[in-house]
């Protein structure tokens, strides 16, 4: 090989090492920006949260935290801002259903004065009761709705049932219940509703099987008699 010819290979080599620790070293700083960008990001949750709210849920009994730090909780927080109400919504514990919940209120800031959050639960088959905590919560922050669910059908199934919550009036009101995902009692792919509900499935007397136009052609006075004759 020529002189010129191994000057010129030379430069090229050259030049494609100080390309690759170029793009080595953007790549490593766009790494860092990232972790900095995440641990920013996490530390302002973590400050967002009153510490005084993160020792009550720890104190708060029925709840496995044992395996998450404040930073951990933080960063799996729920927050709802809804004028001079704040909720923080805490993970209580983790199982093969998905997180469950718990939702802290506070009052213009007042982290001294903060309210479990107690919310209405229907179980379709023995009927209402309340629970402060909620599976898999998620925020509609445009329609100012909360929803919650868990597996009807076991873990392995993608039968749903879940809960809607409405802000109204300075509380959180059941807007609606229903089964989505492949569930037995579903022969579409719409959702089922079964609240708003008929009068038999509120006095414990149906699964709960029903739609808000009503889950079959009888006549409420069938119905009526169907339950009569039961009890």
């Amino acid at each position: 090989m020529r002189s010129g010819q191994k000057i010129l290979v030379k430069a090229i080599a050259n030049g494609m090492g100080l390309w690759l620790q170029t793009v080595h070293g953007f790549f490593l700083l766009a790494c860092l920006a990232s972790l900095l960008f995440a641990a920013t990001v996490t530390e302002g949750k973590t400050q967002e949260i009153p510490q005084r709210i993160l020792d009550n849920h720890r104190a708060t009994m029925g709840c496995w935290l044992a395996e998450f730090d404040d930073k951990e909780l933080a960063d799996k927080a729920l927050i709802i801002r809804l004028g001079v109400q704040t909720f923080y919504g805490l993970v209580c514990a983790s199982n093969l259903y998905g997180d469950s919940y718990r939702l802290y209120q506070v009052e213009d800031g007042r982290a001294e004065w903060a309210n479990l959050v107690t919310f209405p639960q229907l179980d379709t088959k023995l009927g209402w009761y309340a629970s402060t905590e909620l599976q898999k919560p998620t925020w509609d922050e445009k329609k100012k709705l909360l929803r919650s669910e868990f597996p009807k059908q076991g873990s392995t199934s993608s039968c749903r049932q879940y809960s809607i919550y409405s802000w109204q009036k300075g509380r959180f009101y059941i807007a609606q219940i229903g089964l989505s995902g492949d569930c037995e009692e579903k022969d579409n792919d719409k959702d089922l509703i079964i609240y708003p509900f008929v009068d038999e499935v509120e006095q414990g007397e149906a699964s709960g099987i029903v739609t808000q136009e009503g889950a079959s052609d009888e006549s409420a006075d069938e119905v009526d008699k169907d339950a009569k004759e039961k009890k």
